[in-house]
């Protein structure tokens, strides 16, 4: 066996023996008031533990919900001085011992608060609560919050890391990271959050370093609830537009009865243009003389994303979780257009009209079967299994015609019908100890692809499969003012096509240090290594013509490529700015870009993806979120990079670039009535030999809510300018390519929307802690 694979073997047992070494001690109790002979319970109190030695810094600290309930884990044994403070309310000191429970059960501890008359008389509760941790911040909520939130989407979106984005009307991150939202663990739909009440959240647990067994995530927000009650919700959502074929619309409905919860939601987003304009100029040297290609191509687009989901859920709290979803999944998409062409070949200049066409469909049911337990010694575990077949047909067609003849030049037609099942598995054991958290899994997914083609090469089958095996264990906590977490995983790829077949092992570690310098200003230090995987379309041998000299293909050759990035970052929070400043180096080994190249046993130039030697990016980002009079009334937002990237490519050399993309966004809430903006100042960033213009932005969004369960808005997107996407090759570039497009259907684009929900005694308390499923169709 080798080294490496003794060396991996070696480490995980090691953490298995420590983790096990340990226990961890749990605190729970409740927090209540008592007043004219009525006891009732403290929301909000803010709970925290310090060692006797130093009073300035909390070593833990948590908050009561709306039953004055609260819960603290993680806490290492010993002697400690609890301070529970809450507005309106004597602050209250107690001295507490921590010690390991019998049979691992909490530590119960129930406080009484009096009251402060003058506090009641002068303080206004607002603002959520934050506190800042390894690699998540956890955000409580003020009653002043729940009762302007219509659901826990509304919670969600007063988190300064959180954008409303104003086409889909779902949750985005400010910095653009692709973000998984969770319900206790569960991965959830943006209509889930609608069927999820705000007085059912506890709190916010916002990872911007997700976990290892959320690796692929951007940035993670859980959402930790209260425990069940018998009812039901639902609700609509529609929003058109009134001039082009655009729509977002939601309905959904849930069911709690006893252990059971039935939930049905549907999703539909639509969208049919008819004005697209896109130009698209190539140069380049082939048979010794000098071409020129100039398209100049007018099109109609659009796609259907029709999403259905059923789900049941038996649950026994703290005890066990079986929940079963069936996720259909169906999409449609078209684009026809007609062009004028001029080509220039040397000494010879002709006109061209042409025709192209594009549409695909694809089905793809998923089903997805979760498991979780309670196991003695504050431990858990948890298995997920996900399968998924994609049925996908894609016709493409582009035939030119020579003018004034109308003799066609060119005639490509291309047909794929792909048949996919992919499988993935894995298990996650979890264990909360006095010192740490731990928690270690194994998850596998494998897929086998069928591909029918027929194009320009011919007819042909091409059959695929592939796997990846990726074992972890990870250890967090803190220690005084100090914070880690400490990550050990390996990724086992094998690919196999007709033509290549490669495996490789890699090293998947991440490592964190932290210090709280106080309540409000963090330092975070963290490096980390992950692997990127070419993706069914990039592997693939199709091709499909873009000029009578040009092709695009995919490479079967390629190989994964692996990432290793170091930040350096500060957080700062008080009630009226969020800041976070980040400094980081990203170096990506045989990073996978697109190229054109020349194959001498082609008489095509080929655009194709490759692995480059690696590429690399270094600078700063800086993001915050302003309330300047403490309150939603003005809220400010920012996201800026600035990052020097760079490419060493044995296709194209040394290329280097200057991201600097500017992200603004502003709102103002009067009553019941919220004006919003957002503005992108564009930037050009790195694509292998190509530069590409970020999407412009500048959207206006008013909303008007009327009741706690109607709200209108209206909206305004890409005001007074149509959205518009660039991109053009670098010197060093085979072929010089430049594409410049803009969609007039969305200028000043104007939508429409209402949205209406109700919620009957609905709770939910799903503590799943896996989410898996495959995205990869294999679309060429």
């Amino acid at each position: 066996m080798p080294m490496r694979y003794l060396f991996l073997c070696f480490t995980m047992i090691l953490l298995t023996v420590a983790a096990n070494g340990y226990s961890q001690v749990e605190i729970r109790g409740t927090i209540t008031s008592s007043r004219n002979d009525t006891v009732a319970p403290v929301e909000f109190a803010d709970i925290a533990l310090y060692r006797p030695t130093d009073t300035t810094q909390a070593v833990i600290g948590t908050a009561s919900d709306f039953n004055g309930r609260y819960l603290i884990e993680n806490v290492p044994a010993g002697s400690y001085r609890l301070v529970i403070k809450c507005l309106g309310y004597n602050t209250l000191y107690a001295e507490i011992n921590v010690e390991p429970q019998a049979d691992g059960k909490p530590l119960v501890a129930d406080y009484s608060l009096t009251y402060d008359s003058q506090q009641l008389t002068e303080v206004t509760v607002s603002g959520s609560l934050r506190h800042q941790h390894i690699d998540k911040a956890v955000y409580t909520f003020t009653t002043k919050d729940v009762k302007a939130a219509r659901y826990s989407k509304d919670l969600l979106k007063t988190l300064p890391e959180l954008t409303i984005d104003a086409q889909s009307k779902t949750l985005k991150t400010l910095n653009g990271k692709s973000l998984l939202i969770l319900i206790n663990g569960v991965a959830a739909t943006d209509n889930e959050l609608k069927m999820l009440p705000p007085d059912k959240v506890l709190r916010v647990e916002y990872y911007d370093f997700p976990p290892a067994r959320y690796a692929g995530a951007g940035a993670v927000a859980n959402i930790i609830t209260r425990e069940p009650q018998n009812g039901y919700g639902g609700g609509v959502d529609l929003a058109h537009a009134f001039t082009t074929g655009f729509g977002e619309d939601n309905l959904y409905f849930n069911y709690n009865s006893g252990r059971s919860q039935f939930a049905i939601d549907y999703h539909l987003s639509y969208r049919s243009y008819k004005k697209r304009e896109s130009e698209k100029l190539y140069r380049y040297e082939l048979n010794h003389e000098s071409r020129h290609s100039q398209y100049l191509l007018r099109d109609t687009f659009g796609y259907t994303v029709n999403t259905v989901g059923l789900r049941y859920t038996n649950q026994l709290m703290d005890n066990y979780i079986f929940q079963a979803t069936l996720r259909p999944d169906f999409t449609t998409y078209f684009a026809h257009g007609v062009s004028n062409i001029n080509n220039v070949f040397g000494n010879d200049t002709s006109v061209y009209t042409g025709r192209e066409s594009r549409t695909f469909l694809t089905l793809s049911p998923v089903l997805d079967l979760y498991f979780w337990k309670s196991l003695p010694h504050n431990s858990d575990i948890a298995f997920n299994l996900v399968g998924t077949m994609f049925w996908t047909n894609q016709k493409e067609s582009k035939y030119e015609y020579r003018q004034p003849s109308g003799a066609q030049t060119i005639g490509d037609e291309m047909t794929l019908n792909n048949r996919k099942q992919s499988l993935i598995g894995e298990v996650a054991y979890t264990r909360k100890l006095s010192f740490a958290s731990w928690n270690s899994g194994y998850k596998i997914d494998i897929s086998w692809l069928r591909s029918d083609i027929k194009n320009l090469f011919g007819k042909y089958d091409y059959n695929s499969n592939a796997s990846t095996q990726y074992l972890y264990s990870e250890l967090s906590g803190s220690k005084n003012k100090f914070l880690y977490r400490l990550s050990l995983g390996a990724k086992y790829i094998i690919n196999q096509s007709y033509s290549n077949k490669y495996d490789r092992l890699v090293f998947t570690p991440l490592a964190m240090v932290g210090y709280n310098i106080n309540d409000g200003n963090t330092l975070r230090l963290m490096f980390r290594r992950n692997t990127l995987l070419p993706s069914v379309s990039e592997l693939s041998n199709n091709a499909r013509v873009i000029t009578p000299d040009i092709i695009y293909k995919g490479n079967p050759q390629l190989m994964n490529a692996t990432v290793n990035t170091s930040s350096l970052s500060y957080t700062h929070n008080n009630s009226i700015l969020t800041l976070n400043l980040e400094l980081s180096y990203q170096y990506v080994d045989k990073a996978i870009n697109e190229y054109f190249v020349k194959d001498p046993g082609s008489p095509y130039i080929t655009l194709t993806n490759e692995n480059a030697k690696y590429s690399q990016e270094f600078g700063g980002e800086l993001s915050f979120s302003l309330k300047p009079f403490g309150s939603d009334i003005l809220k400010l937002q920012s996201y800026t990079q600035l990052m020097y990237q760079n490419i060493n490519s044995s296709i194209v050399g040394n290329l280097s670039n200057l991201y600097f993309p500017i992200n603004l966004a502003v709102s103002s809430q009067i009553g019941k009535w919220i004006l919003a903006y957002q503005y992108r100042f564009t930037s050009m960033s790195v694509n292998g030999a190509s530069l590409d213009r970020d999407e412009n932005k500048s959207h206006v969004t008013v909303y008007y809510q009327l009741n706690d369960n109607l709200q209108f808005e209206a909206n305004m997107l890409w005001t007074f300018m149509p959205s518009q996407y660039f991109s053009e090759t670098l010197p060093s570039s085979l072929v010089y390519q430049r594409v410049t497009t803009k969609i007039w259907d969305n200028k000043s684009m104007i939508l429409i929307g209402v949205s209406w929900n109700f919620h009957k005694g609905k709770g939910y308390d799903v503590r799943r802690k896996l989410q898996n499923k495959d995205y990869d169709s294999g679309r060429f």
